[in-house]
């Protein structure tokens, strides 16, 4: 029996896992595939605009047949009719165009392209600094529950040893029933609350289950530090990412500005006119009808379209760059409150170790008391639970500080 529950034991601490090895599984989440498959569309969104450089070729065939012949008029000294044409009329070509010159646009629609996949690229990277934020508070408050659990068992323990005593000094006449009850209360009120935050411990492993999509059965412990780094606020994934949308409403910028200029484009032909499907044959006109041409394009006038979207964009550039100020402040002020917060937790800790060494003596103190008839079992209960409570506070603390110490990393710059 006893190798068997050594086997269990040790079984339980293969599977459970620490923070560094659910961290390396965040790349799993359905989350961060989706952000990858998304790069790919933006990967093929910059193949379709590259594409534009390098012009169009197309193959286009016609039948048409005529219910008339068509002829030509003339007015002689006789009315008379020329045929002009056959019935049956077939025409092909093969013709390729080439935007010679857009006003840069095709040129600033590529570049745009390219930042937008940068963007997507490091939203990726942000996608994985959000779930590993989101992880590491799940992860937080697993071990704080578990800690809780442990203390509350710990209290279970001494309930029942101060059970069993009470039962023996009222076998022997040294103690009333109610006394009896009340530490018999108080063992089945710890009993309920084990199994209230066991659920409670449950359903947050689902939830980091969920997010990182594979099942998490247990945790491990958690390691606290202080923290010394000095935040580079630049390196933030979230925070590169609107510097590259700033970039991105640059070429917004010059793409409206190509609607200024003209417009040239070039095209080449060989087309084949005739009377027959297999453009052999015309008996009214040549066949090779092939030709080059080029074309301009500029806009004279557009009711002031031009302008107002060249402001437009100006616009959206000056309100983002607001926006980029603005976020950077906050994430400036939220990194500065939680690392005020994490300082104060470290006193928080110190004085959480202190009051569990008073709730330890007072306890043994109560419960030597207790032993010898001269406590009651209210203040017994009342030092075992204040005791249960102390001890799970101190890992309630670590398990924040160990979440801040995370939070201030990613939200720093740094890689976790």
């Amino acid at each position: 029996m006893k190798k068997f529950s050594l086997v269990l034991l040790v079984g339980g601490f293969l599977f459970a896992e620490n923070f560094t090895q659910i961290k390396s599984k965040i790349t799993n989440s359905l989350k961060y595939k989706m952000q990858e498959k998304k790069i790919k569309i933006y990967e093929e969104k910059l193949k379709s605009i590259k594409a534009k450089n390098y012009g169009m070729l197309d193959l286009e065939y016609s039948a048409v047949h005529l219910f008339k012949q068509p002829v030509m008029k003339m007015d002689l000294a006789r009315s008379m009719a020329l045929p002009m044409s056959d019935k049956n009329h077939f025409t092909g070509v093969l013709k390729y165009s080439y935007p010679l010159f857009t006003g840069f646009a095709i040129t600033n629609m590529i570049d745009k392209s390219k930042l937008e996949l940068i963007k997507e690229k490091i939203n990726l990277n942000n996608v994985k600094r959000v779930l590993t934020l989101n992880a590491s508070k799940l992860y937080s408050n697993i071990y704080a529950l578990k800690a809780r659990i442990n203390a509350l068992e710990k209290a279970k323990e001494a309930l029942l040893s101060a059970k069993e005593k009470a039962e023996s000094f009222y076998k022997e006449g040294l103690l009333n029933k109610s006394s009896v009850d009340e530490i018999d209360a108080k063992y089945y009120e710890i009993v309920a609350l084990i199994k209230e935050t066991e659920s409670q411990k449950n359903s947050l492993l689902n939830l980091l289950s969920y997010l990182i999509n594979k099942k998490i059965s247990k945790i491990d412990g958690i390691k606290i530090e202080k923290n010394n780094l000095s935040p580079k606020f630049e390196n933030r994934a979230d925070v590169k990412a609107i510097k590259e949308t700033l970039k991105i409403k640059d070429k917004d910028i010059k793409l409206a500005k190509s609607k200024y200029y003209p417009q040239i484009g070039l095209e080449a032909g060989i087309k084949r006119e005739a009377d027959n499907f297999v453009l052999t044959d015309n008996d009214y006109q040549n066949v090779d009808k092939s030709y080059i041409a080029l074309g301009v394009k500029y806009n004279l006038f557009d009711g002031g379209a031009k302008k107002a979207a060249l402001e437009m964009a100006k616009l959206a550039k000056s309100t983002y760059t607001i926006y980029y100020n603005d976020y950077l402040n906050q994430v400036k002020t939220e990194y500065q409150n939680d690392l005020d917060t994490l300082n104060a937790l470290f006193m928080r800790l110190r004085a959480a170790k202190e009051e569990i060494k008073a709730r330890e003596s007072y306890y043994e103190y109560i419960r030597s008391k207790f032993d010898e008839g001269l406590a009651d079992s209210t203040d017994l209960n009342d030092a075992i639970a204040k005791l249960a409570e102390a001890r799970a506070k101190k890992e309630a603390i670590k398990a924040q500080i160990f979440f801040l110490n995370v939070k201030l990393k990613l939200n720093g710059g740094y890689d976790e």
